[in-house]
């Protein structure tokens, strides 16, 4: 493994480490139902990250189902029984969880892209599958 794919891998590691938090942050002050909504924005980020990263081309489908999944989250305005403090964060945390996760779903393939054809085939002609029955 090259040091530059090392250091890509460490980054994404550290990166879902911090989406795990936030997203545990922000589901501590709301209710599944908007979380599980926000936590479904997701996709118009990776779908905006791809765009900007590995230069993802979109159908007009493509772009109405994000379209339409994303004014559903952002029509959320609900209070949850909480504080308007604690709303707030939990949808900024929840919401900031999502765009770092559809982050780095581009980034892991743009590293992949970049480092894949460097590194060196390790396919091995002796290697035979087994059937479970031993023959």
């Amino acid at each position: 493994m090259s040091p530059r794919l090392l250091a890509a891998s460490i980054m994404v590691g550290l990166m879902a480490g911090l989406d795990g938090l936030l997203y545990a942050y922000g589901m501590a002050y709301l209710p599944v139902s908007t979380s599980s909504i926000l936590s479904a924005t997701q996709l118009a980020f990776t779908c905006g990250f791809a765009l900007l990263l590995v230069r993802q081309r979109f159908t007009p489908f493509s772009v109405n189902a994000v379209v339409l999944l994303s004014v559903g989250a952002v029509m959320l305005g609900m209070n949850a029984g909480v504080s308007r403090a604690q709303y707030s964060a939990g949808f900024t945390t929840t919401l900031g969880a999502a765009a770092l996760y559809g982050f780095m779903l581009p980034v892991m393939e743009l590293s992949q892209a970049r480092h894949a054809p460097a590194a060196p085939s390790r396919t091995h002609s002796s290697w035979r599958c087994r059937s479970s029955s031993g023959s």
